[in-house]
Formats: C-alpha cells, structure tokens, sequence
C-alpha cells in the first residue's frame, strides 16, 4: 500500500480519494450491490401469480429496434453522470442518490408482492440486422417481468432532474443541458419502442419521480452520511 502510495499515480490517485472523500460514495455502492442480489434472486427464482400490466395502448406503439442504442446504453450513462454529479456538486450527488435508492427500494418491494410481467415482445420480426440481434440477445437476458414501476424510467428522470435543481455552473449549461435531456428522453422512449416497458410502466415512475422530488428536493429529506464521513476522514489521516 505504501509503496503504490509513493509511485506517481498512486500519489496522485491518493490524493484524489482524499481530496474528493470518495469514500462518501460507498453506501450507494453497497446500496447497489444488494440490489443487484435482490433484483437477480426475482429474475430468476420461479414464481406465480404474475400482474400482466399490458395495455390496448402498447400495441399502438411499433417495435423499432434501434432504440436499443440509447436503451443499453443507460448502464454507462447513469455511471457517469453519478460520479460526474459527485465531483461536481455534493448536495446533489446526495439528493440523485438518495432519489434513485428510493425508486430502486419501491421498485423491489412492489417486485416482490406484486409480481408483474408484459406480454408484448412481438413473436416475428421481419428484419434482420445488428440491432434486432442485440434485441434478442437482451431478452435472453432480461425476462419480461418485474417491469412495474419502471427503473430505467425512474432512473433516467432522476439523473435529468440534476441539470435543473444544481446549482453547478457546468449543469446549467445549455451546452450540457440540451444534448443530456435529449438522450434522457431516447432511454424513456426505448423502454417501449423495444416492448421492454408498457405505457403504465412509464407513468408510474414518473409519478413516483414527482413524490420523490418533493419529499427529496423540496423537504430536503435526503441521506447525507455525516457520520459516516466523519469516521471516514479520521481513519484516512491515519494512512
């Protein structure tokens, strides 16, 4: 440890953890890894008594299979945006954090006594070309269940709202602002363009959006880990 310490980049890396108190990050990190259990314990443990939450509605929307681009590319967006968010500007790195872990939360206790599913994934698709392959290799991996309320919706929502309540000079660029709230608004869109989410998926999760900002943002309910900061900094002093 010492020697990686005294090597350039490990000074420097150093120096960084210390500067940034990366160790703040770490709860939302836990947080994350336990969802992660939970959420892949529903995917895959066989139950029953399935809500199919599906829609006349649905149908009206066609299956277009180029908005898997923006679709999976949520993973690294939302990775990026978080860390950017938690260099940037602290209290709203706690506010997003705290927001997504409360949409994640709900999102499992509903998974849990209300099994959904979606029947809308179409049986045929008259094309053949890379995108509708990396459909079909997604739905290998992604079942059609546990969809209600939608995290990619609420997630995706919740990093958008970032750009309009920091204060950050770096946020509040138009720059910034309008290229981000256009790819955001492509995820939303491709949870049903890919029959991954119903309409009611979608507006479920922005509602729950409009109750978490509001408990969130405007009662300023959110974790902020002094605690955990406090001992955190005593024990790097130490190293």
């Amino acid at each position: 440890m010492k020697l990686f310490r005294e090597s350039v980049f490990g000074s420097r890396a150093w120096a960084f953890v210390k500067e940034q108190n990366v160790p703040h990050m770490f709860p939302f990190m836990l947080y994350l890894i336990g969802y992660m259990l939970v959420f892949r314990y529903l995917e895959t443990a066989p139950r029953m008594g399935y809500v199919d939450v599906s829609s006349n509605l649905d149908s009206l929307i066609p299956f277009c299979e180029i908005f898997i681009v923006p679709y999976i590319s949520w993973f690294l967006f939302q990775a990026i945006w978080v860390v950017l968010v938690f260099i940037i500007d602290r209290k709203t790195y706690d506010q997003l954090t705290t927001m997504l872990m409360v949409g994640m939360t709900v999102f499992l206790v509903v998974s849990i006594l209300v099994p959904t599913r979606l029947s809308l994934r179409p049986y045929f698709i008259p094309r053949n070309n890379i995108f509708v392959k990396w459909c079909l290799l997604l739905w290998k991996v992604d079942t059609p269940t546990n969809v209600w309320p939608s995290i990619h919706v609420f997630n995706t929502t919740a990093l958008m709202m970032t750009l309009f309540t920091s204060e950050n000079a770096i946020l509040k660029k138009k720059s910034v602002q309008i290229p981000v709230v256009f790819w955001c608004v492509m995820i939303i869109l491709s949870t049903m363009f890919l029959k991954q989410h119903s309409i009611g998926d979608v507006l479920s999760a922005l509602v729950l959006n409009g109750i978490s900002y509001t408990a969130i943002y405007q009662a300023g309910m959110s974790f902020r880990f002094e605690e955990w900061d406090r001992r955190w900094a005593k024990n790097l002093s130490k190293l």
